[in-house]
């Protein structure tokens, strides 16, 4: 027989079960839950956020961070809507950021960019993927 110190421990278990079974959920990378906080309180950045493969990767700028496999298409990026964006990666990583800038592109960032850190001396390291766009706000008549 199990006995459970906490009377919520049931409860928590089912709900982090049943969310899981929803075929809608979608995990949030590192991070990812203080922007979803602070968009929910109407704030945002004051600059870029930068997505990353690694941990070292853009420290000194708001990010979030996709240090595991998990696929671009199961990740939770709703809070970049309407904020500048930039995927900064590494070669080891290039194969994941199409499907990163997939998923980014369906919640509509104002800019989206990449930056391939390895390509640096060769002038290919930026590439504009959507140009900045201001929010437009529509003036009551």
């Amino acid at each position: 027989m199990m006995t459970f110190r906490n009377e919520n421990a049931p409860a928590g278990t089912r709900a982090s079960f049943e969310t899981k079974l929803n075929p809608d959920y979608k995990q949030m990378p590192a991070y990812g839950k203080q922007f979803m906080a602070m968009r929910q309180s109407g704030k945002i950045p004051g600059n870029r956020v930068m997505v990353t493969f690694d941990w070292d990767l853009g420290k000194a700028y708001p990010r979030i961070v996709i240090a595991d496999d998990t696929p671009a298409d199961q990740l939770n990026f709703n809070y970049l809507a309407g904020l500048a964006v930039q995927v900064v990666y590494r070669r080891k990583d290039a194969h994941r950021v199409s499907g990163v800038i997939n998923a980014i592109l369906k919640v509509n960032p104002s800019c989206l960019a990449t930056f391939a850190l390895d390509l640096v001396d060769t002038g290919n390291a930026p590439v504009l993927i959507k140009p900045y766009q201001e929010i437009q706000i529509a003036e009551a008549a």
